[in-house]
């Protein structure tokens, strides 16, 4: 017996498109659409990455969903929309790195006093370290002209996905020189001194003893971290964060 393959089958994604008004939310109900995104269909990118769905997709993984919803689907919206950032797809990279508008709207989840929704964080935390990995020189350069972004992330430390985020800026910057100008920078902004300030007994005791874990003294969570950073190939012995780090650690 033989079956017959139509090659050509048009995915129910690609049947939304075709619609006049299809909404992004529509289109996030289809289960095969982060598949389609991976496969790179055009149609689907170029309209992922309208200003508006963009602005949508960053304030669903930055914003609490409204209480409301049933508790099963309040976060199926935002989950995907993270999948769809941080799916290694360069259009979208490309489109979310190079726009200062959607960079601010993403950087604003920082703004908040904590606790941080820690789900909305890891998000956060995935689509801001995705970019760190491909879209580098621009996320650092953006990152540093926040001037009171070592503040903020200090601030959530107690949030475990931001926590990792700070090790990833430490560890996961490439290339070697780029690196090296980030160590620079948490060296100047005084970063070791500020942890070490948080492990105090008048501070949090959850954020103490996050600090004084193991997997954050020795950045067991990434291969680096702040004991690699001490021996950073390519830098030199008398790089000043090392001394810092050596100093306390």
């Amino acid at each position: 017996m033989f079956w017959k393959f139509d090659l050509n089958t048009t995915s129910h994604v690609d049947k939304l498109l075709d619609k006049e008004h299809v909404t992004l939310q529509e289109l996030m109900d289809e289960d095969d659409i982060l598949q389609e995104c991976k496969a790179q269909n055009q149609k689907l990118l170029d309209f992922l990455c309208r200003q508006q769905c963009m602005e949508e997709l960053v304030n669903l993984i930055t914003q609490d969903p409204p209480q409301d919803m049933e508790e099963k689907v309040r976060f199926k919206y935002p989950n995907t929309a993270c999948e769809l950032l941080t799916c290694d797809v360069p259009q979208i990279s490309d489109r979310l790195g190079e726009d200062e508008s959607l960079l601010n709207l993403l950087y604003d989840f920082l703004d908040q006093e904590p606790p941080l929704n820690p789900l909305l964080a890891s998000f956060f935390s995935k689509t801001i370290g995705n970019l760190i990995a491909r879209k580098t020189e621009q996320v650092i350069m953006f990152l540093k002209k926040k001037e009171k972004f070592i503040s903020q992330l200090l601030k959530h430390i107690g949030t475990s996905a931001l926590m990792d985020l700070l090790l990833r800026l430490v560890s996961c910057v490439e290339p070697v020189g780029l690196r090296q100008e980030v160590l620079h920078w948490l060296n100047e902004e005084k970063i070791i001194q500020r942890i070490v300030a948080l492990i105090h007994p008048h501070q949090d005791e959850d954020v103490s003893a996050m600090l004084t874990e193991p997997t954050f003294l020795h950045g067991h969570t990434h291969p680096g971290s702040w004991k690699t950073c001490c021996c950073v190939k390519g830098a030199s012995h008398s790089f000043p964060l090392k001394r810092t780090i050596r100093y306390f650690l």
